[in-house]
């Protein structure tokens, strides 16, 4: 069996585990909210399409080895990547001024080109000329609940940055895919006219070893149409930073501004 293909059997098994893990997860934080729907004074759902600017790289060695990656490369402009769209999904409900929430963000980049330089990636060199293929997914899962002061609501979370990379080129493949767990902190400000509301929010990373660096900063407007109906438009800044403690680490940055969404949300 040669060595690529060991690998990439390798990786496959790899993801088929982490995605069972993360997808427990997600059903242990349903779990947790589902039962207090019916005690709750408010459940609802809302449902962002974005669109986003995009800049970073993919520093992605084997094993951590020096020499099997370049620095901070391939970087997403010579992956001819110049902008994304994400769909963000929420989940929440409201018992008094304490409201629990999952936070779902699925982002995937494909791009197909030409290397115009070589480029080492997963201990392979791939040459100046050659054509590639293409596709990285970061996709963001976030546990947590905000309390309502009423002047500011103080949030805290646990998220999970799940991240899968595949290079395709002159009939070699390489692969990576792993999970990060992360702890933020952030807070919201409302403020209400009537049927709009205009919404201000900042949360980030507690700098720990070994775990992504998550920051945001957002705006967005909510017109409610009906009682339990808005629709909204959101601009945010999204920043994350991920570096591992090996000799030559894995290293992922992805900057994202502005992203623009178009929200709607139902709340029961």
């Amino acid at each position: 069996m040669s060595e690529p293909y060991r690998n990439k059997t390798k990786n496959n098994e790899y993801t088929k585990s982490l995605n069972a893990s993360i997808w427990s997860l997600l059903a242990a934080g349903l779990f947790f909210l589902i039962p207090s729907v019916a005690t709750a004074d408010e459940f609802g759902i809302s449902v962002r399409q974005g669109y986003a600017p995009i800049s970073g790289y993919l520093q992605t060695p084997a094993g951590g080895e020096p020499g099997s990656s370049d620095i901070r490369r391939p970087t997403f402009d010579e992956l001819d990547i110049d902008d994304t769209t994400y769909l963000d999904i929420d989940l929440f409900y409201r018992k008094g001024r304490y409201t629990p929430y999952i936070g779902l963000r699925f982002m995937t980049f494909d791009s197909s080109g030409v290397l115009e330089k070589d480029l080492t990636t997963r201990s392979q060199t791939f040459v100046k000329g050659e054509s590639f293929d293409h596709e990285t997914s970061f996709n963001i899962y976030r546990f947590g609940a905000k309390y309502d002061l009423g002047y500011l609501s103080p949030k805290a979370e646990f998220a999970i940055m799940d991240f899968d990379y595949e290079f395709d080129s002159s009939g070699v493949s390489v692969e990576r895919s792993y999970a990060k767990f992360a702890v933020r902190l952030g807070a919201e400000r409302t403020f209400r006219f009537d049927a709009l509301e205009v919404i201000l929010e900042a949360s980030g990373s507690i700098p720990l070893a070994n775990t992504p660096e998550i920051y945001t900063v957002a705006a967005g407007i909510k017109y409610w149409f009906a009682e339990n109906f808005n629709v909204g438009l959101d601009v945010q800044y999204f920043y994350l930073d991920y570096e591992d403690n090996q000799d030559l680490p894995n290293h992922l940055r992805l900057e994202m501004k502005p992203a623009v969404s178009f929200l709607l949300q139902y709340r029961f």
